[in-house]
């Protein structure tokens, strides 16, 4: 093969581009022909050789786009944290009217109801003791106490400790109206804002907000610990007309005519 032809395909084979049959007979001519092994290595010699890319800068870049991104991801994270502490625990969201369910019942019609103070977490409460009417009672203000057929009254119980009724309070003989409000959450701790808190004396226009929320950091005076229902007791005979139980809800309130209820129950007269 003449030499003008090889020096032709040269920058082919250099490239290895060529096809096999191609490159056996260039290396064949080169093998023998001097001048074309001397224009090869002039070839090889005057490619300039490509300089590598400094990536150093690219690093760089991609270095601060990665603590960027950390960053933001970082931020996100804590809003997100700070959010979902402010709605389930700090400030919890008041429960939908959809999960609540009130029922109602008439109860210890003929047996008397002892109402008194006592102190719960250094808190005063008003709680109300019932006193069957088969069972004897007679108010000690000598040693602050009720007995009832021989032992005192226990008014609570608190951590495993009885705490007893003291000889202050006030007897009732009346029918009650008990009213269950039952929550559908899967929260086991729940914050509650009720006026007043556990008197049935001053029923007319009872409220009542309930905040299902975790149990972390809780005014234990504001939350009810595992329980997804309680019951509220009134006296009858102070479910006068208006008497009403509000339930304030995230989409509406529910309102309980507590005299309608009292009536419905028989334990008063239209």
């Amino acid at each position: 093969m003449k030499c003008e032809i090889i020096k032709d395909l040269l920058p082919v084979y250099c490239d290895g581009l060529a096809s096999e049959e191609t490159r056996s007979e260039v290396e064949a001519h080169l093998a023998e022909c001097e001048e074309c092994r001397n224009h090869l290595k002039l070839m090889k010699e005057s490619v300039p050789e490509v300089p590598k890319p400094d990536i150093q800068p690219m690093k760089k870049i991609k270095r601060s786009l990665r603590l960027r991104l950390a960053l933001v991801i970082g931020m996100v994270c804590i809003g997100l944290f700070a959010g979902l502490y402010n709605m389930l625990v700090a400030n919890p969201m008041t429960i939908s009217s959809k999960n609540v369910s009130v029922r109602h019942f008439a109860g210890r019609q003929g047996e008397k109801l002892y109402m008194c103070n006592i102190d719960i977490r250094g808190q005063k409460r008003e709680v109300g003791c019932t006193i069957r009417s088969n069972e004897e009672y007679i108010i000690d203000e000598q040693n602050n106490c009720v007995w009832v057929d021989g032992e005192k009254l226990v008014a609570a119980e608190i951590d495993g400790e009885n705490i007893y009724a003291p000889a202050d309070g006030k007897m009732y003989e009346s029918g009650v109206l008990t009213l269950v409000i039952e929550c559908k959450t899967p929260f086991k701790c729940m914050q509650y804002e009720c006026t007043p808190i556990y008197n049935p004396f001053m029923a007319a226009e009872q409220e009542l907000t309930l905040r299902p929320c975790l149990p972390f950091r809780q005014d234990v005076t504001k939350a009810l610990f595992d329980t997804r229902s309680f019951a509220q007791e009134y006296v009858a005979t102070s479910l006068g007309e208006g008497s009403t139980m509000t339930i304030h809800c995230r989409d509406k309130d529910v309102v309980i005519d507590l005299h309608e209820l009292a009536v419905e129950e028989g334990l008063l007269s239209e």
